[in-house]
């Protein structure tokens, strides 16, 4: 897919303010939340930006948005990405800009449904480095 979401000024702050409280916690922490809980938390953000198809013509498979399209790689540090799996890679045309005669392309669901969440997944982490000192 194309387009990337990253951590906005203030929640970068938000972050880097718990990690210098609580050094020791504070990669661990953030790297628990984005392997475990952030993956599908993105994808709910994703998912409601996909217009369905509406084709219904015998043997056509659901669409994306009706389907377990997301495929998450948690083997970054400090990082998690959501990428379309298999069939559902065709998600990549109307997201980068890429069209046909029949589809607009630069939709940008991806990165718009990944930065409406990112506040929510930013929380989560300070909660996370912060839970055991509390």
């Amino acid at each position: 897919m194309s387009g990337w979401a990253f951590i906005g000024e203030a929640d970068f702050a938000a972050v880097t303010v718990a990690a210098q409280q609580y050094p020791d916690n504070a990669e661990r922490a953030i790297n628990e939340v984005l392997h475990n809980e952030a993956g599908p938390v993105v994808y709910r953000g994703i998912n409601p930006l996909i217009h369905a198809s509406g084709r219904t013509f015998k043997g056509h498979k659901t669409s994306a948005k009706a389907s377990d399209w997301p495929e998450y790689r948690t083997n970054e540090n400090l990082a998690v990405t959501v990428a379309a799996k298999g069939n559902y890679q065709y998600l990549y045309f109307p997201d980068d800009g890429s069209n046909t005669n029949r589809h607009a392309g630069n939709q940008q669901f991806f990165k718009r449904g990944a930065e409406s969440v990112i506040p929510r997944i930013v929380e989560r982490c300070v909660q996370a480095i912060t839970s055991e000192w509390s």
